[in-house]
């Protein structure tokens, strides 16, 4: 996105944390396009962020409760506690995100609190007010100095967090709508990149101010795009090796097959390869188990029909390099001034 109006918050340490995210974003864009092993990789990417957005929203979900149907559709569980996860990679206008406070909800799912609400029923705001509170909450986003999108988003983001419109899951809500205002213009986000990079490097953005949450929110968008480029070499050098197992087989019948799905999955089992191959449950045992024996699978608990497999590839993101933004970049020199 072009911009050319000046901006007086904006210094050479903040342009330097932007051209950093920019960058990583263009390069998921191309990854996106060009890899080998785009499509497993997309849905492992999906998987991440869905996870950091459950960690946002202060919940848990393990990589095994996600399926993916034949076209690489992800789903969750039913006893996910995320909130608005409906959200998570659904198409919005930024037309809705700033004038439309109704399209907005509808589009995170928030629903009316019951008027018969019993016990057990979580606690909100009626939903007329809580459409009042992002009207406002739009009205303040529309007010902030004219920025480039990724650092705008950071601003709204940031807003709507500490004016908490809906009353619960207000954290991931802000993630939600801070990412389609920033990384989710790229084809580099589901909706979950700056959470990755949050969860990675584990900086105290709870507390920063707008000036720390700026350089934050750039660094972690940085740092969870470069976490997906990891996770797309490591998939990459892995199916090269598979390749390479595959081809040195004089019949290796199914087990091409039987490999993209593990890629694309975080594991698998007999009886998925089973079903979505077309194979007798001995077959598809059988070539799990030459697969194990490659060393390209990994066998986890269970047994018989029951094991479960994954690939030897971790999904564990990368803890970050880079000094915390949190630091003031003055203090280093302090005790050198004369």
């Amino acid at each position: 996105m072009p911009y050319t109006r000046y901006d007086p918050d904006i210094h050479d340490g903040l342009l330097s944390h932007y051209a950093d995210a920019q960058a990583a974003l263009v390069r998921i864009e191309e990854r996106r396009r060009l890899s080998p092993v785009r499509r497993p990789w997309k849905i492992r990417c999906f998987i991440a962020e869905r996870q950091a957005l459950a960690w946002i929203d202060a919940t848990s979900i393990d990589a095994d409760a996600f399926t993916v149907d034949g076209r690489g559709r992800v789903s969750g569980a039913s006893f996910d506690l995320t909130h608005w996860r409906q959200a998570v990679g659904a198409p919005i206008t930024l037309d809705t995100l700033r004038d439309d406070n109704v399209g907005l909800l509808d589009w995170l799912g928030v629903q009316d609190v019951p008027a018969n609400a019993d016990p057990w029923t979580p606690f909100g705001v009626p939903l007329a007010d809580v459409r009042q509170r992002v009207a406002q909450w739009q009205a303040e986003a529309a007010a902030l100095p004219p920025s480039p999108p990724l650092l705008h988003a950071a601003r709204i983001a940031l807003a709507w967090r500490r004016q908490s419109p809906i009353g619960r899951g207000d954290a991931v809500a802000s993630f939600l709508i801070g990412d389609r205002y920033g990384p989710g213009r790229w084809d580099a986000s589901f909706g979950g990149l700056a959470a990755l990079g949050f969860q990675t490097g584990a900086a105290a953005w709870k507390i920063a101010d707008r000036a720390q949450f700026d350089r934050l929110w750039l660094r972690a968008i940085a740092v969870g795009a470069h976490n997906h480029l990891d996770q797309e070499i490591r998939l990459r050098t892995y199916a090269g090796r598979a390749a390479a197992y595959i081809a040195s087989r004089r019949r290796p019948g199914r087990l091409k097959d039987v490999l993209m799905l593990a890629m694309s999955r975080p594991a698998i089992s007999s009886r998925l390869v089973a079903d979505q191959l077309g194979l007798t449950s001995a077959g598809a045992i059988k070539l799990l188990g030459i697969a194990t024996d490659a060393g390209l699978l990994l066998e986890r608990s269970g047994q018989s029909s029951y094991r479960s497999y994954t690939i030897p590839v971790s999904h564990a993101p990368r803890t970050a390099a880079s000094p915390d933004p949190l630091i003031d970049p003055d203090i280093a020199d302090f005790w050198s001034r004369d």
